[in-house]
């Protein structure tokens, strides 16, 4: 896989000021898009059917369907907050004591007329409350994670493997993905309105977290 094509392949935006979560706390809101050529119901089906979920991205259980509870191994669990066949879904995102909603929105933009490419938008909105971790972080811990998601969905749909931890983590390519990635949520938090040292710290932390051993400058 071209890794350097695939965060290019993403578009990322950082809302401020976005609707607070239940708790009533401040919040904020990463958001990725890209195009796939696929019809929208076969992403759809990529994105919802636990057999499909467990090739790209990881095994999930529990009765996916309007107000089921879902849970994602050695991940979130949480609860089915929407869910509008083949056009998306929102879910409730629990990890420990942080809770969280994200959503998923699907798109088709073309493929109607013969001879035609169908491609479809697929936009993931994770929105966040400001806590310590987003202090720390930013949109990028969460963001780079998603990045990582995609990746493997574009596999799966280039019909390739998803590279194993192991291979993930030993992988240059990967590394120079991370960083690029990182590199990208930085960017846009400040466009998106953020302090830019902040941003730019914030960003450091993220890439340190995900290449161990990574310094500002460092080209590892």
């Amino acid at each position: 896989m071209d890794y350097a094509q695939q965060v290019d392949a993403v578009s990322r935006s950082v809302f401020k000021d976005v609707v607070t979560l239940a708790n009533g706390k401040p919040a904020r809101t990463v958001c990725l898009r890209q195009n796939f050529s696929a019809p929208v119901q076969a992403l759809w089906d990529i994105t919802t059917q636990p057999e499909r979920l467990a090739v790209w991205f990881a095994p999930v259980s529990g009765d996916l369907r309007m107000n089921g509870r879902y849970s994602i191994t050695g991940n979130a669990s949480g609860t089915v907050t929407e869910c509008h066949p083949p056009q998306g879904f929102a879910l409730s995102w629990e990890l420990g004591e942080a809770v969280s909603a994200v959503r998923v929105n699907l798109k088709e933009l073309q493929g109607h007329g013969e001879g035609e490419t169908t491609t479809t938008e697929l936009e993931l909105l994770h929105t966040f409350p400001v806590d310590a971790h987003w202090n720390k972080y930013g949109p990028g811990a969460g963001g780079v994670g998603w990045d990582m998601t995609l990746v493997g969905l574009a596999l799966h749909l280039a019909g390739l493997p998803k590279p194993t931890e192991e291979e993930w983590s030993t992988s240059k390519e990967a590394v120079s993905f991370t960083q690029r990635a990182s590199e990208r949520w930085r960017d846009a938090a400040i466009e998106g309105g953020e302090d830019a040292k902040w941003a730019r710290e914030a960003g450091d932390r993220t890439t340190a977290f995900y290449v161990p051993g990574w310094e500002p400058g460092s080209s590892k």
